[in-house]
C-alpha cells in the first residue's frame, strides 16, 4: 500500500500526491468515495486515446494501486526542466492571452480530437498544463474522465450516437478555451 503525503493539486473529483517511491510519478485519487469508478473510466479512456495523443498527455501505469487514501490511479508526473512540478495553463498564462506556440500546439490538440472522433468536453485551463521541456512548452492535457461524457440537460444523451452533434458540442467548449486564452476563433 501507498502511503500518500507530497500533496500537488486538487479538482473537483480528485487530489493528486507525488508518488511515494517515484519522483517521476504522481497518484490521483478520488475526493470522495461515490467518485472512485471514475479512476477505472480515465485508465480504460488512457488505453483508448493513448496511440492518439501521446504527446498530449501524460503516461499512465497500466492498473489502479492501493493507496492510504483509497485506490490510486498512476500516471506520469509533468515536471519542467527544472525539476518543479509544470503548471496549470491558467497559472502559466496568468491573465495574459497565450503564447502563440501554446495556441498553435492547442489547435493541433484540437484537431487530433476531431480526426480521430475522440470527444472530451471538459476543457478548462487546469485541465491543461504547460511543461518546460528542453526550453520550450508543452502542452499537455491531464484530464481525461470527460472523455465521451457530455452533462447534459437531456435524458436522451443524443451524442453518445450521432457522431456530429458530440463534434458540435466538444468544438463549442473548445471555442470557450480559446476565448479564454485571448484567441478568438472564427463563428
Amino acid at each position: 500500500m501507498l502511503i500518500l503525503r507530497n500533496f500537488i493539486a486538487k479538482g473537483a473529483t480528485r487530489i493528486c500526491f507525488e508518488h511515494p517511491q517515484c519522483p517521476q510519478k504522481c497518484v490521483k485519487v478520488a475526493v470522495r468515495s461515490r467518485d472512485a469508478h471514475l479512476l477505472g473510466e480515465e485508465l480504460r479512456t488512457y488505453s483508448y486515446v493513448k496511440s492518439y495523443l501521446n504527446e498530449y498527455i501524460p503516461e499512465y501505469d497500466g492498473q489502479l494501486v492501493d493507496t492510504n487514501l483509497g485506490k490510486g490511479l498512476v500516471c506520469e508526473l509533468l515536471r519542467d526542466d527544472d525539476g518543479n512540478c509544470s503548471k496549470t495553463l491558467g497559472r502559466y498564462c496568468g491573465g495574459r492571452p497565450a503564447a502563440p506556440e501554446i495556441i498553435s500546439q492547442l489547435w493541433h490538440f484540437a484537431y487530433c480530437l476531431t480526426a480521430h472522433d475522440i470527444f472530451f468536453y471538459d476543457f478548462n485551463l487546469q485541465n491543461f498544463v504547460v511543461q518546460q521541456k528542453n526550453g520550450k512548452p508543452c502542452l499537455r492535457f491531464t484530464d481525461l474522465k470527460s472523455f465521451d461524457n457530455y452533462k447534459s440537460w437531456t435524458f436522451l444523451r443524443l451524442e453518445k450516437i450521432i457522431p456530429p452533434l458530440a463534434r458540435y458540442l466538444m468544438l463549442r467548449r473548445l471555442k470557450r478555451l480559446f476565448a479564454a486564452l485571448g484567441t478568438e476563433v472564427g463563428k
